[in-house]
């Protein structure tokens, strides 16, 4: 007894003079009962809540099933404005805008002049050049007329000459002609030389000299007949420079003088200006571009797995970041036939290439904020189920057979199989039918990896 109480005695001198370290110790032990106690708690209920399924809720909704583009928004009716201003010309000078960026512009209005001073004088070199043409000809066709006169009266001159002389002609010519068959008879001969003799000193006639006169006649007539031509020619000639040559100079002079003035083939509004006053302009370069954003249409492409999902008539949601979370309707109206190109991200590394093709989507509604260039993500709906009984996807599981079917969860915890047909699917819901399928009836989800309930999986030691 004796003993025992020396013990505690020491104890008690021992506890009092580490009275600190005691109830350190106290402390430290009281933790650790209350972190064991915790834990066991806490892996106790992860247990019963592993236990218990993962579930959802059948919900009714509109559920759509679309293909996700992003393009960029256009004008319905845009135009690049160049001018045929220049034509052999060069260095022509922008003389006047009178537009700016952003301005509105009714079809027909001047937007660009040019300066027209040097077709006035181009075209009054023509006018000159034409005229000296014009009279070169008239001057032409007036001298082949005057030889043709000339050839004329030659004609009748020699031709009354001839007339008078004919009798006398053919008498010397009947007796040359009788002469020429028998000249050893006196009489005939003795005859011409008389005939020639009397011929030439009363009438200057010589055989020689008439047939020589016919056939000046002959070369006159045939100079007429020259002349005329040549005169058709340059007439027709002088009618093709005037009604043809000189006036498609002088139309292609007054278009590019008339092409001074560059007018809005459209009524939109001027979103890009190309030129400056003062500076010299080339023909073929764009003068000014004009939209018309009276409507819209959003330019996209969609790679080649969606493109045969799309067809024109189909609706659209369409978002810009300018208008942040608001969705705007429009239509599909353009669907290519031929792809656009060949994308891919790191093509020569990785060999991967997938054809893209273009489709346009008509904003159904205008709005003062849209601008031409805004990126633009649309959604184009493939397919649509209004007021449709959906679940996840996860709910839905599979027999052997290959019918599907999902559990419901009853409240006292009880599973009750319900068969089920899928219909529309999304990215996230399916539409399902079933005979015992309500609205906001639970369902159970599988889940192919479910949480731990080793509490020591949760802890952290540093």
């Amino acid at each position: 007894m004796e003993t025992v109480k020396k013990i505690f005695g020491k104890i008690g001198r021992f506890l009092k003079k580490h009275v600190k370290l005691v109830i350190a110790l106290v402390i430290v032990l009281g933790i650790v009962g209350y972190v064991r106690y915790s834990m066991t708690k806490a892996q106790k209920l992860m247990e019963e809540q592993a236990n218990q399924p993962v579930t959802a809720t059948v919900d009714q909704m509109d559920l759509t099933k679309s293909v996700s583009v992003t393009g960029t928004l256009t004008a319905t009716d845009t135009a690049k404005v160049t001018s045929t201003i220049g034509g052999t010309m060069t260095g022509i000078k922008v003389k006047k805008i009178n537009y700016e960026v952003g301005d509105y512009v009714e079809a027909g209005a001047v937007v660009v002049e040019f300066d027209g001073d040097d077709y006035d004088r181009k075209i009054a070199e023509l006018n000159a050049q034409y005229n000296i043409e014009n009279k070169q000809g008239d001057v032409d066709i007036s001298d082949l007329q005057k030889k043709i006169k000339d050839a004329q009266d030659k004609i009748e001159e020699d031709q009354k000459w001839l007339t008078d002389k004919e009798l006398y002609y053919k008498n010397l010519k009947d007796a040359h002609d009788k002469y020429n068959e028998h000249p050893e008879y006196q009489d005939r001969r003795d005859r011409y030389n008389s005939e020639s003799q009397i011929c030439l000193e009363r009438f200057n006639l010589t055989l020689e000299g008439y047939e020589a006169k016919e056939d000046e006649v002959k070369s006159l007539q045939d100079s007429i007949i020259m002349y005329q031509n040549q005169i058709e020619l340059a007439q027709l000639k002088q009618a093709f420079n005037q009604n043809y040559t000189q006036v498609d100079a002088k139309e292609d002079v007054y278009e590019s003088k008339d092409a001074t003035h560059v007018s809005a083939p459209i009524s939109g509004y001027i979103i890009t200006m190309n030129v400056t006053e003062g500076n010299n302009y080339a023909q073929g370069n764009t003068v000014f571009t004009i939209a018309d954003t009276s409507e819209f249409v959003v330019e996209a492409t969609v790679n080649e797995y969606n493109i045969a999902n799309i067809e024109t008539g189909l609706p659209a949601k369409v978002k810009f970041e300018a208008t942040e979370d608001e969705t705007f309707d429009g239509e599909v109206t353009f669907v290519s036939l031929a792809s656009e190109g060949v994308i891919g991200a790191n093509q020569q590394s990785t060999g991967s290439n997938v054809a893209s093709y273009k489709v346009k989507i008509k904003m159904k509604d205008n709005d003062k904020r849209m601008r031409v260039g805004m990126t633009a993500k649309a959604s184009v709906i493939i397919d649509s189920a209004k007021n449709a009984l959906c679940v996840p996807y996860d709910c839905i599981q599979k027999k052997d057979d290959g019918s599907f079917f999902v559990n419901a969860v009853e409240d006292d915890g009880k599973k009750k199989e319900i068969k089920v047909t899928k219909g529309l699917e999304s990215d996230y819901y399916v539409e399902v039918k079933g005979e015992g399928l309500k609205k906001g009836m639970t369902v159970e989800a599988v889940v192919a990896d479910g949480p731990s309930t080793d509490i020591m999986d949760y802890m952290y030691f540093d």
